[in-house]
């Protein structure tokens, strides 16, 4: 399920303007943001995309992952 498309797409601000429009690229970013800094939100949330198995459980992870960049003021 990682191919699963993100529409519309999340438009990442900081540190540079990009754009997540599958969850293996929302995967990857995690990875990069774990890799900077040890945040238990970021590692909750990277379990969550790795649990994925239906198209609703892509759905409601890619809603929370929105959420969450937001309220980093990241997106």
């Amino acid at each position: 399920m990682l191919d699963f498309p993100i529409v519309p797409p999340i438009v990442l601000h900081q540190p540079a303007r990009r754009e997540l429009t599958t969850l293996n690229e929302a995967r990857a970013l995690l990875d990069e943001l774990l890799a900077e800094r040890r945040f238990v939100k970021w590692r909750e949330m990277l379990e969550r995309l790795d649990a994925v198995k239906t198209e609703e459980d892509a759905i409601e992870a890619i809603g929370a992952l929105r959420e969450l960049l937001v309220m980093e003021h990241l997106a």
